[in-house]
């Protein structure tokens, strides 16, 4: 008998028990409520049957007598894959043969994920040429592209000098145009030296109206235009 419908009918028999007009009735009470409590704490009886064995996996499974002739799986899953059709094909990327559902007969083309994605490379491409090293290279439709690499980029980028104000002295230096002045030669400290707009006009960044000057040379240009005629004795 399960031990909860055992301490079950205990408890109620004691609690008739301490009355006196139902002392008499208590050893009844526990018999019947013993009697139907045991089939709910344990459970109605299984039906008589096998372990069988499942024919796909192998897995032992019960089943009633009136099922131990015809059931062969031990679930749906385990019956899907049996009784799946297959075929056989060989890959179109490295040529080496595959199993495939009946299902994807018309699509199956590749073994893998990787000889599928390797099957992308290159589809639906348009072929560009490169404007630095002019070298043919392919990409997106949707993403038109100028160059071939990163490094190719730079070296453009390098080579064709577009500057502000603000960014004059940083693409000088970038391409190592500061190194002396090219007035009287100082190189000493490459650090100090400026950038000069020949024609005053700070809009105007072009290489030709950029000269480098020391701070001398550089004080020099500008005080041409300042009277000192005044300052003069």
């Amino acid at each position: 008998m399960a031990l909860p419908a055992l301490l079950s009918a205990m408890a109620m028999a004691c609690f008739c028990g301490r009355f006196p007009p139902l002392l008499d009735i208590s050893s009844l009470i526990f018999w019947d409520m013993a009697f139907w409590l045991f089939p709910l704490e344990s459970g109605m009886p299984r039906t008589p049957g096998v372990n069988v064995s499942c024919a796909f996996c192998g897995t032992a499974f019960y089943v009633p007598n009136n099922r131990k002739h015809t059931a062969k799986y031990c679930s749906r899953q385990c019956k899907a894959s049996a009784t799946m059709h297959k075929g056989c094909a060989d890959c179109g990327v490295c040529g080496k043969s595959f199993e495939f559902i009946a299902t994807r007969a018309n699509t199956a083309k590749y073994c893998s994920r990787e000889c599928y994605y390797k099957s992308l490379r290159g589809r639906g491409s348009v072929t560009y040429k490169c404007e630095h090293c002019e070298s043919e290279f392919k990409g997106s439709p949707s993403h038109p592209r100028k160059f071939c690499s990163r490094t190719c980029v730079g070296k453009s980028n390098r080579s064709t000098f577009e500057a502000k104000f603000t960014t004059v002295r940083k693409q000088m230096l970038v391409r190592n145009m500061i190194q002396a002045c090219q007035r009287c030669g100082y190189d000493a400290h490459p650090e100090i030296l400026g950038v000069h707009h020949k024609d005053r006009n700070r809009s105007n960044n072009s290489i030709e109206n950029l000269e480098v000057l020391c701070p001398n040379c550089h004080s020099l240009e500008h005080s041409k235009h300042i009277s000192h005629a005044g300052r003069q004795k």
